[in-house]
């Protein structure tokens, strides 16, 4: 095994530790309401409901950003089964629906977070230091409740800011 993954693991290890130690319940309670605005089941509404609503105004906007996370998805299912990282807490239950969900690398939500950071962040400037901010404490959450690693995190980050800015080319 490579010294530097050996070193990175030893790293997610202990920063997983860390955090599972300061184990504050009102913290965990707020960042588990937090966790959730970097789900499916929080953007898919929003992204139907804006095409149903704002048509006109926003659909290629919209339309890329289904476009990305159809992308985003796909490359994590891939990642996921390549890997098949183990999440640090092993009582997780995946959502039947998503089995690829008991694996942990890369974080989804950090990618998703951060596709959806860059994409509004380039239509909207003034928006994307707010938007990046968000997006960090989404994967800050995903620490925390030990449902990822760091590598994990910052990998679905990678990804997500990778993809969002190569999504103006992805409609034409």
């Amino acid at each position: 095994m490579n010294i530097s993954f050996v070193k990175l693991i030893e790293i997610d290890q202990k920063s997983s530790n860390y955090l599972a130690s300061l184990d504050n319940p009102l913290l965990k309670k707020a960042l588990g309401v937090l966790t959730h605005l970097g789900t499916g089941a929080f953007w898919i509404p929003i992204y139907g409901l804006s095409l149903i609503f704002f048509h006109n105004d926003f659909a290629q906007l919209i339309s890329t950003l289904i476009l990305a996370e159809v992308i985003g998805l796909l490359t994590i299912i891939i990642l996921r089964y390549i890997t098949k990282r183990k999440r640090p807490v092993a009582k997780y239950k995946p959502f039947f629906l998503a089995p690829w969900n008991r694996y942990s690398f890369p974080s989804h939500h950090a990618l998703r977070s951060f596709l959806i950071a860059v994409i509004l962040g380039t239509d909207f400037p003034n928006l994307l230091p707010f938007l990046l901010v968000m997006a960090a404490t989404i994967g800050f959450t995903r620490l925390y409740l030990s449902k990822h690693y760091l590598s994990d995190v910052l990998v679905g980050a990678l990804i997500g800011i990778l993809l969002g800015m190569e999504s103006p080319r992805l409609l034409f």
